[in-house]
């Protein structure tokens, strides 16, 4: 089944993308992985595990960009959740290289 995201209220336009993000705690102690499907400047669309508990508002991740940015999530739906970033990236210093 193909699920449409168009009938949303957007501020700008995504870009599809697949890129590795993290869902990263205020306290930066808590990540969670997840896959980002399409991005814009204001917000993202990304995939977690359905029964991933999510906070109101987090940081952000682009893992191939090392910048960070102050989230709130705008929806949810099963695996697919909807992001608006509510402040400037900023360049982050955390390691999240993969194990060899």
């Amino acid at each position: 089944m193909h699920m449409s995201y168009e009938n949303e209220q957007r501020k700008q336009r995504r870009q599809r993308v697949l890129k590795d993000g993290k869902i990263v705690s205020f306290d930066m102690n808590s990540l969670i992985d997840v896959k980002i499907r399409d991005m814009s400047a204001s917000g993202a669309l990304v995939n977690l595990p359905a029964n991933v508990v999510m906070p109101d508002k987090f940081n952000f991740l682009v893992v191939s960009d090392r910048l960070l940015y102050p989230a709130a999530v705008r929806w949810r739906k099963g695996e697919a959740m909807g992001i608006e970033f509510t402040g400037e990236p900023r360049p982050s210093a955390l390691r999240v290289d993969k194990p060899r």
